[in-house]
């Protein structure tokens, strides 16, 4: 109704009222699921926009009314309000500005020579205390975590970790991680505010494809990082592959988001675990499933978190809430809502997968309450598993 040819302003007008954040060309920040790789799309043309991460997609004036809480003729007047008075207005016009040459980035390399130099890089680095205190702490010894390779960010002598990896005959070009710097030297995309340790995600045959970082730090609610260096002068993107760990030849698979968690639940379970970096992170995992079909896989167990049946009631204690324009105490927490659509699409998106592979799946669930709905306290697979071995070695009363 409001989103039709006869508006004098467009999408993009929209786009810069709300300072929607742009990453390239028509893509931006997507301002629902917080997605900062740029996959929120704008179409100026047909006034649409579509997240390829959430699959959130409408018209300009739902952009605006979604974000404000808002009625779409109240966005309406709001936007023309604030257009009227010169906000944010986009000219449609050609502007004289510097374009700044994107630097010019390296190929992926092949995955065995990803392998040897991550394998070689983590050789050089070591496990901080407070990062092993952790590990332990959620359930893992310390042989596991030796197997596993986990070690702590390196944040000084980047430079020079990068020439004793070239001197050990590493490749860095098209590694994920690595660039060169102002002076043409190798080096690695490691920040103080990114500290943290790295989590290796291996290929089926346990070669390491990338890395992600476990911030110590999160930030907007985000807790992890991928290895990366894409925008940097011959840096490229890790991309999102899927982590496998456990028996290969199983009949049981079980998938969920992570590879800390899945590795973690691996332990404390002994199931062969395939791990997405994020619910919404699917598009890679069809080749993992069609070769363990062709090995011996007969089910899939899909352990997403618990967030999948988030209770969607306003309670006032979600972290949204300050930023929430919501007036009184609403019936249900739009941001609780829409966050749960978003896992129970990514969850269907799976689903379909299995459906055109024709292989079985059922959900796992836990910590419910009488409605189905998650209580609160058990969140992942992982979390689950170790509750469920301190409750079996609990003494009895």
């Amino acid at each position: 109704m409001y989103d039709g040819p006869d508006f004098d302003y467009d999408i993009l007008d929209v786009v810069h009222l709300l300072q929607l954040h742009k990453r390239r060309g028509n893509y931006y920040d997507c301002p629902f699921c917080g997605d900062t790789k740029g996959r929120f799309n704008i179409n100026p043309a047909k006034n649409v926009f579509r997240c390829n991460r959430c699959d959130k997609s409408g018209g300009m004036l739902q952009l605006y009314s979604e974000l404000h809480n808002l009625t779409y003729s109240e966005a309406n007047r709001e936007i023309r309000e604030a257009l009227n008075r010169g906000e944010y207005r986009q000219v449609h016009q050609e502007k004289l500005q510097e374009v700044k040459e994107e630097p010019v980035q390296s190929e992926l390399a092949p995955l065995d020579v990803r392998d040897r130099t991550y394998t070689v890089l983590l050789e050089l680095l070591s496990l901080y205390s407070v990062h092993r205190e952790n590990l332990i702490s959620r359930g893992l010894t310390m042989e596991q975590i030796k197997e596993r390779r986990y070690r702590s960010v390196p944040l000084y002598g980047l430079r020079k970790i990068a020439e004793a990896l070239q001197e050990k005959g590493c490749i860095l070009e098209g590694v994920p991680g690595f660039y060169r710097d102002t002076e043409e030297c190798w080096t690695m995309n490691f920040k103080t505010k990114n500290s943290g340790f790295l989590v290796p995600v291996e290929s089926m045959d346990g070669k390491i494809q990338a890395f992600q970082i476990r911030l110590d730090h999160p930030r907007e609610n985000n807790k992890y990082l991928w290895f990366s260096s894409a925008g940097y002068p011959g840096g490229v993107s890790s991309g999102s592959p899927v982590h496998v760990i456990g028996d290969l030849d199983a009949e049981n698979v079980y998938l969920t988001e992570g590879g800390l968690k899945g590795s973690i639940a691996h332990y404390l379970s002994g199931h062969t675990f395939v791990c997405l970096a994020g619910v919404n992170m699917h598009r890679s995992l069809r080749p993992v499933l069609e070769e363990f079909q062709q090995r011996n896989m007969k089910f899939l167990f899909e352990a997403f978190d618990m967030d999948k049946k988030l209770k969607t009631n306003c309670d006032s204690h979600y972290h949204k809430c300050s930023v929430c324009h919501e007036k009184g105490m609403p019936k249900y927490c739009p941001f609780k809502v829409e966050k749960r659509r978003i896992i129970q699409n990514a969850c269907g998106k799976v689903y379909g997968i299995c459906q055109e592979l024709s292989l079985p799946v059922r959900r796992m669930v836990w910590d419910q309450d009488a409605d189905g709905d998650w209580n609160g306290e058990i969140k992942g697979i992982d979390d689950y598993y170790y509750a469920k071995r301190a409750a079996a070695s609990a003494p009895l009363q």
